[in-house]
């Protein structure tokens, strides 16, 4: 919690990073922060291409399948890109370290939340396209909705403590980024982002693996309430709480141990 306090008593000093972030990414772009609407609409408009003219996915439930999938990507995106980014933070930021009022503890922070809203700025793509779905007859508008603030909480919890882990030994062992990247890429295809569990066709052990998988849950419990228009098995959500609180501790825990040894190592 020492964490959690830190950051609120610096919370100015992170909405100005959060900032300098996002004006960093789009400096010199004609559209600017434009492009955190058209990303996930072109995004989107390319799934929607593929997967209806090229590839047709075979399992239950997944129609409209553009739609399916995108549902699926949205969190993975902010997931992905907060831990990827992280793993370079405090390199990155390296002179600002050494500032006696700069606590390491911020940059991780800012990491995740310059990509929590570029993922909020994705969600209006996505009310859209529920709603088309539901003009056309294509797919049942899902006013569980509403429970996105919920279904994205343990997103942010995991992604933060996992961030903190990644920056921290990224410091000290340079070929993490490399290897979250490949890790991710497994966890991409291990979790069912573009495929759903329900009624999969696979062998019961490998199955049984990918339910053991706790991004599983994360998943299903957002897609439940932005595509299926239904609420998760309260033991879905206690998994997915549990995994983002594990995460954070974790994550933490790993930070402070590396965390006088930073302003060094960079």
């Amino acid at each position: 919690m020492s964490v959690i306090r830190l950051l609120w008593k610096q919370r100015a000093l992170v909405a100005v990073l959060v900032r300098r972030d996002l004006d960093a990414r789009y400096r010199a772009s004609m559209l600017g922060f434009m492009w955190s609407l058209l990303n996930p609409l072109i995004l989107l408009a390319i799934y929607g291409i593929v997967f209806t003219t090229i590839f047709q996915p075979r399992f239950p439930g997944g129609d409209p399948y553009p739609l399916f999938l995108f549902c699926g990507l949205l969190p993975w995106l902010f997931f992905s890109g907060a831990i990827l980014d992280a793993s370079v933070t405090l390199i990155d930021n390296g002179p600002l370290l050494a500032k006696v009022m700069c606590p390491p503890e911020i940059f991780p922070a800012v990491t995740t939340c310059a990509h929590l809203i570029h993922h909020l700025f994705a969600l209006p793509v996505l009310f859209a396209a529920l709603g088309v779905s539901a003009f056309f007859g294509w797919h049942p508008f899902p006013w569980t909705i509403i429970l996105i603030p919920f279904a994205i909480t343990p997103w942010i919890i995991a992604t933060g403590g996992i961030a903190y882990a990644v920056s921290a030994l990224s410091v000290h062992f340079r070929d993490v980024r490399d290897l979250a990247g490949h890790i991710l890429n497994m966890l991409f295809f291990a979790s069912p982002i573009i495929y759903g569990l329900e009624g999969l066709d696979v062998p019961q052990p490998m199955q049984i693996a990918l339910r053991l998988n706790p991004l599983a849950c994360l998943v299903e419990v957002f897609r439940d309430a932005v595509f299926y228009g239904r609420v998760s098995p309260w033991w879905q959500w206690a998994v997915s709480f549990g995994f983002g609180m594990l995460a954070w501790w974790i994550g933490t825990a790993i930070f402070g141990r590396f965390r006088e040894t930073f302003v060094e190592a960079v």
